[in-house]
């Protein structure tokens, strides 16, 4: 059973917020953008790079506050919630800079050295995209989860067996 601080309910709201920046970036921008994006590619091909372009936008926002709190006076609990969301978000980064590469070096192949379209699916489609829904659909769970558990003011036993609270 995770550890329940005393928490206020702004601490509570700041502590879910990261993970929820997470979820939006996971299932709005990843299932709901991409899909409009993938509608349009006749007629707007280069719209397609908007789906990373956010995601690279909203996993910097989480990484460069996950720094500012951990510099700040915040509670163990906030810090320790911003440190699990920006961890997650650096393993998405991760994930996201390979499948745009499998995606972009497919692309180069298909333009460049003349790869059939089909060989060109099964290479982006099995490399990249399958282990990135893979993740995605992980990462959705755990995001969910980590909203609940700080929406009852705890943190998860095995990031205080990693990260052991201070001494009060």
């Amino acid at each position: 059973m995770p550890q329940v601080f005393t928490t206020s309910a702004p601490e509570i709201k700041a502590a879910r917020w990261p993970h929820e920046i997470l979820l939006i970036n996971l299932v709005f921008n990843h299932v709901f953008v991409f899909v409009v994006t993938l509608s349009m590619i006749k007629s707007s091909p280069m719209l397609v790079g908007l789906t990373p372009s956010i995601s690279f936008a909203i996993i910097a926002y989480i990484l460069i506050k996950q720094k500012n709190i951990e510099a700040s006076d915040a509670s163990f609990f906030l810090k320790g919630h911003w440190k699990i969301a920006a961890a997650r978000n650096r393993w998405f980064l991760y994930l996201l800079i390979f499948t745009c590469t499998i995606a972009g070096g497919g692309y180069y192949l298909f333009t460049a050295l003349g790869l059939s379209k089909i060989t060109l699916w099964a290479l982006v489609i099995g490399v990249g995209l399958l282990p990135f829904m893979i993740a995605l659909f992980t990462l959705v769970t755990l995001g969910s989860d980590s909203m609940n558990i700080a929406r009852d003011g705890r943190l998860p036993n095995n990031f205080l067996a990693k990260n052991p609270p201070p001494a009060v």
